[in-house]
């Protein structure tokens, strides 16, 4: 797949109204990336920058600059900085920070998911169970499964229940992984956004309470 989602480098996640940036780097994808930050949105909920960040409507996730996966991750930190600084040098508040300097070693960071995938399979039982069970009458995780495996048979001409293993999502290629992420990710995102605003809304009433 030659999606921009699934490719590397350096991205934020930005809201020109608020004046407010969050730069950050990724040797892995895009996607997987700006899933994982909506997945710990909450987590930072003591950080009100970074939460108003996040929860705005206005607020938009765009590419910056693709790199080459075969780059150290060195170079990786140094374009992270490069943006970072852009940023604040042009008077925005820049919510992330970056990991680089000149006497850093040259080094690979250590990927020990290089063959598991266990952050694509993390993050699909995420986007899964907030579609198919978090605010829903029913329980509609396992036929979203279903559904799924239904689309990566017609899409990749294969049929995944006939593999060996008796979970289906274990036996799943790098590329059928990646396909069901880009199908659910649209549909999680509006969905785990309009969860956390109204999360968010309820402690800030609560707190005007006192």
């Amino acid at each position: 797949m030659g999606h921009r989602l699934l490719k590397a480098g350096i991205y934020a996640i930005i809201n020109k109204k608020l004046n407010i940036v969050y730069v950050g780097e990724t040797q892995d994808s895009f996607l997987i990336r700006w899933i994982e930050h909506t997945s710990r949105i909450l987590h930072f909920s003591d950080y009100k920058d970074r939460i108003v960040l996040y929860l705005d409507k206005d607020t938009k996730y765009i590419i910056l600059k693709e790199l080459d996966r075969a780059l150290t991750t060195k170079e990786f930190y140094k374009f992270e900085y490069e943006a970072i600084k852009f940023y604040k040098e042009k008077g925005w508040c820049v919510v992330s920070r970056h990991h680089y300097s000149e006497e850093m070693k040259e080094y690979e960071r250590f990927k020990k998911d290089s063959t598991n995938f266990f952050r694509y399979k993390k993050a699909i039982h995420h986007m899964i169970k907030v579609l198919g069970w978090i605010n829903t009458r029913n329980n509609n995780v396992p036929l979203l499964y279903s559904k799924l495996y239904k689309k990566i048979n017609k899409h990749f001409e294969t049929d995944v229940y006939k593999r060996d293993g008796k979970n289906v999502l274990e036996s799943l290629t790098k590329e059928e992984l990646e396909f069901i992420m880009l199908d659910l990710y649209p549909r999680y995102n509006q969905k785990i956004l309009a969860i956390y605003r109204e999360e968010y809304a309820k402690q800030d009433i609560q707190l005007s309470l006192f």
